[in-house]
């Protein structure tokens, strides 16, 4: 494996460009010493808190709804209350009506403050959720990273986190140029990229005699413009015309 290598290229995404500080792809990479099996008790500490913690919010939400739902239902009686009265005395109408404008008032306050804490409840929720997905999906990736053979799977999952996403089956994949890639098939090209390969123990280098790794300004994308695939250098041109450009120039250089 080469002692140095050169600038880090930028990994280009759909929504903005992941530049690779090349401090981190020239620096040498040690295993780290906490226990392989730390990061899962972590993990699922953290999602038995998230648990917790929805299942306290959907109680609030159930007791400020069981509120709701007495209040409406006293409110209904008083209704059917006071159209007796106005059918047995007439004269007390007018008292009758202060009492239940009162108490119409009383139960839009509390309807709207039922909409704002549900709308709250709502909200912590979601936060829940989308905390517990991404603990999931970080786990879910780190786990193909350490099957991949990484030196150090905690540094590669950080260089790219933003690029991961989580496809409808749960799999972890990687936006590659706007498009979805699955995990496992990105980690197998990088291990074959000059920029990265120094990320992976030398088990996984290729054997005696093998060619050198191909250079390329997007490892893990295979470079439609040197396979011929027609479409999907089309579908480059419209999505990303920037990589699209250097993609072709590349194939053109022939390296």
């Amino acid at each position: 494996m080469p002692e140095e290598y050169g600038n880090a290229e930028s990994v280009t995404g759909t929504d903005a460009s992941v530049a690779i500080d090349p401090s981190l792809l020239n620096k040498p990479v040690h295993p780290e010493t906490q226990p392989a099996n730390s990061s899962d008790e972590l993990l699922k500490h953290k999602l038995g808190l998230a648990n917790q913690h929805a299942k306290k919010a959907k109680q609030e939400a159930d007791e400020v709804r069981r509120q709701f739902e007495s209040l409406t239902a006293e409110m209904n009686a008083l209704k059917e209350a006071q159209q007796l009265a106005v059918r047995e005395n007439l004269e007390g109408q007018g008292a009758f009506k202060e009492l239940w404008e009162k108490s119409e008032a009383d139960r839009k306050a509390l309807q709207a403050t039922y909409l704002n804490e549900t709308t709250d409840l709502k909200a912590k929720l979601e936060s829940v959720t989308q905390g517990a997905a991404a603990e999931r999906l970080k786990s879910a990736a780190l786990q193909q990273i350490t099957r991949s053979n990484a030196v150090n799977p905690n540094q590669l999952y950080t260089l790219l986190q933003t690029q991961l996403r989580t496809n409808d089956d749960g799999q972890p994949v990687l936006l590659n140029s706007g498009v979805e890639q699955p995990l496992g098939d990105y980690l197998a090209n990088l291990k074959s990229s000059a920029e990265w390969q120094h990320h992976f123990s030398a088990s996984n280098a290729k054997g005696m005699g093998a060619g050198a790794a191909t250079t390329t300004v997007a490892p893990g994308m295979a470079n439609p413009y040197r396979t011929r695939n027609l479409t999907e250098a089309m579908k480059l041109e419209v999505t990303n015309p920037e990589l699209a450009k250097q993609l072709k120039a590349e194939a053109l250089s022939g390296s």
